[in-house]
């Protein structure tokens, strides 16, 4: 029988607003690593530094993306901006729409440094350059993109993961010392 072509059937379609490259990068490789690229598809629908942005793009587009086989993610990182992160994660929870958050404090890079047991970085910075130190290959500005052979510990990045948001005990995001909400996301993606 000749398959040519024939659409792929995804079980999931997950159209991504995130802040930087590093973020669709990471999903795409991690969808990759899962062997589920058959059956997760992954939609880059705008990135964008602003959160705020991100936030309102996803709620106007939210009509045209969901349905039974689609979610739509948001994932951004505090970055040192406690109004603009507030404001744009208050914005999502008014407005009703079924859209999932992946928010990271103090910024993505904590993730991969889960995966290595590393969970005392309380800055951006700081993260950054005991990232680099993981991943010589890794520079924020120059090659923002995630080694996935240096994150060894994913059941342990998810545990602590999720230690800190229970910590949070019904406070939003914003108002915890750490979080690492994109793991949420890499869950749902491993379970399809």
């Amino acid at each position: 029988m000749n398959n040519f072509g024939k659409r792929i059937q995804f079980k999931l379609i997950i159209h991504v607003f995130c802040e930087g490259k590093t973020e669709i990068d990471y999903l795409q490789k991690f969808v990759l690593q899962q062997k589920k690229s058959s059956i997760v598809k992954l939609n880059k629908m705008c990135i964008n530094s602003d959160p705020i942005h991100l936030v309102k793009e996803a709620i106007n587009h939210y009509k045209d993306l969901k349905n039974s086989k689609s979610q739509i993610w948001v994932v951004f990182d505090y970055d040192g901006r406690d109004q603009i992160v507030q404001t744009a994660i208050n914005i999502l929870k008014q407005s009703g729409k079924d859209i999932k958050l992946a928010f990271m404090k103090p910024c993505i890079e904590i993730w991969p440094l889960l995966h290595n047991n590393i969970d005392n970085v309380n800055c951006q910075q700081t993260a950054q350059s005991r990232l680099e130190e993981i991943m010589p290959s890794y520079k924020h500005d120059r090659n923002p993109y995630f080694d996935l052979s240096k994150m060894p510990f994913y059941e342990l990045a998810v545990k602590k993961a999720h230690q800190w948001e229970v910590s949070l005990d019904g406070s939003l995001e914003y108002n915890a010392a750490k979080v690492a909400g994109i793991y949420k996301l890499t869950e749902l993606i491993k379970k399809i």
